[in-house]
């Protein structure tokens, strides 16, 4: 039986779930920063059309299909842009972003109206935790492939020079966390958004 600890270092997978649990807990702190401040509602309104129009505007599995293309693919790619660039942590910025917006939005919807602001933070949950997650296991690989450039470059101007890891076993544990987990994930958080969201918020409600 083929075993996952066989392909991937554990201690990526460790990482990630610290990165996911400071990620949990920025989306806590912004929901309840976003709740403090009194809103416009135009402001919400604006929040709440973030999402790309082709995702948006579809239903089904054609909404599922649009939320993998973005998440699954344009994210990903953005992100391994940025992590090329010799900068610590710049690859996560679309994690940040991913954790900020929604936080304000339900920040905001909770002092408007606390049940709607409560039922879909809720629904929102199962499909964060998929979603999230493979992100947080992809800036898991990028921080050891980010780490590699700045070390590498560091050297070259160094007399001492350090000890760095190797760039290709870098990208090969990366493109492994890719398709063995973040692809997956994501995949079940397009399923989860498009169906299990819309039913937990119709149970609510």
């Amino acid at each position: 039986m083929l075993n996952i600890h066989n392909l991937i270092d554990f201690n990526y997978i460790k990482r990630a779930i610290k990165i996911f649990i400071m990620a949990t807990i920025l989306l806590l702190i912004t929901i309840i920063i976003a709740y403090i401040f009194t809103p416009g509602e135009e402001l919400l309104k604006q929040l709440g059309n973030k999402s790309p129009e082709r995702v948006s505007e579809t239903h089904g599995l054609t909404k599922v299909w649009g939320f993998i293309q973005t998440n699954g693919f344009h994210v990903p790619i953005q992100m391994l842009i940025l992590a090329l660039i010799p900068i610590p942590f710049l690859y996560t910025l679309n994690l940040i972003v991913s954790i900020i917006i929604p936080g304000i939005m339900f920040g905001f919807l909770i002092n408007f109206d606390p049940y709607k602001g409560f039922t879909g933070f809720i629904s929102y949950i199962p499909h964060y935790m998929f979603e999230v997650f493979s992100f947080c296991v992809m800036v898991s690989g990028l921080y050891m492939l980010n780490k590699t450039i700045i070390r590498k470059i560091s050297n070259i101007f160094r007399k001492n020079k350090k000890r760095d890891d190797s760039l290709r076993i870098s990208l090969i544990m990366l493109f492994k966390l890719y398709f063995l987990m973040s692809l997956p994930l994501i995949v079940l958080a397009a399923f989860t958004e498009t169906y299990v969201a819309d039913m937990l918020l119709k149970l609510m409600n």
